[in-house]
């Protein structure tokens, strides 16, 4: 009986290896070569398994992008618990805070963001729902904060957080979609890289919305200031 079951866990041990493996290994052929051209043979190949053992764990390319896809979501989520919403300080304050460290995400980990750009043109519905899941919670922190904003008048009162909501998912994923090409459009064009342009609309947007009395000050820090290390979040499946 326990020779049986240890030798359960060892095979469901393997097939959670099997299965991060070729996670891992597809994941970096997509950042590699874009998600459209690759195939199952291609990550067979990269992962030196069979076609046969990757079907046994995925039904397809899509689906294997969108358990990747959902690992980086999920890594946001996390970055936004214990960085954003675990601090104190005015509404303002913390969606300051949220804002910057959505972009800090953007720009210091390129290659997830050009992931879930490609990712997001490609599987539009599957985006749409996978987030409302995923960042449901920090959907609802978001409008608590911005009704925390008005109510201690750091954010100016006329705001209807569930719209203010929308306009910066909107905005996410607008600049998420449009970071990849603006990395030298941009700086030939104006002269100005990427990352200050991205770093400017946050800064218009956030203090678009601000009070406009100067009795908040934020304490956020500037545009990018942060400084994390943030592991790669392992699927737990």
């Amino acid at each position: 009986m326990v020779k049986r079951k240890r030798s359960k866990s060892v095979y469901v041990a393997h097939r959670k290896n099997q299965r991060e493996k070729i996670l891992e290994v597809a994941k970096q052929i997509f950042i590699e070569r874009g998600i459209e051209p690759v195939t199952i043979a291609d990550i067979a190949t990269a992962s030196r398994l069979t076609r046969a053992t990757i079907y046994k764990y995925f039904a397809n390319r899509k689906e294997i992008a969108f358990e990747i896809f959902k690992v980086i979501i999920s890594g946001w989520h996390e970055r936004d618990k214990s960085e954003v919403w675990s601090h104190p300080g005015t509404g303002f304050q913390r969606l300051e805070r949220s804002v910057n460290s959505f972009c800090d995400d953007l720009l210091q980990f390129p290659e997830e963001t050009t992931f879930v750009a490609e990712f997001n043109r490609l599987f539009a519905k599957e985006v749409l729902h996978a987030l409302r899941q995923s960042l449901g919670e920090d959907s609802n922190l978001v409008i608590k904060c911005l009704r925390q904003g008005v109510a201690d008048g750091s954010l100016q009162p006329d705001l209807n957080p569930n719209l203010v909501m929308a306009a910066i998912y909107n905005l996410n994923a607008s600049l998420l979609s449009r970071l990849g090409q603006m990395v030298k459009s941009d700086e030939e064009a104006y002269g100005v890289t990427a990352d200050k342009v991205m770093r400017e609309i946050y800064r218009i947007f956030i203090n678009g919305i601000k009070a406009n009395s100067g009795k908040y000050k934020s304490k956020a820090g500037p545009a990018g200031s942060s400084s994390r290390n943030r592991h790669t979040v392992k699927s737990t499946k």
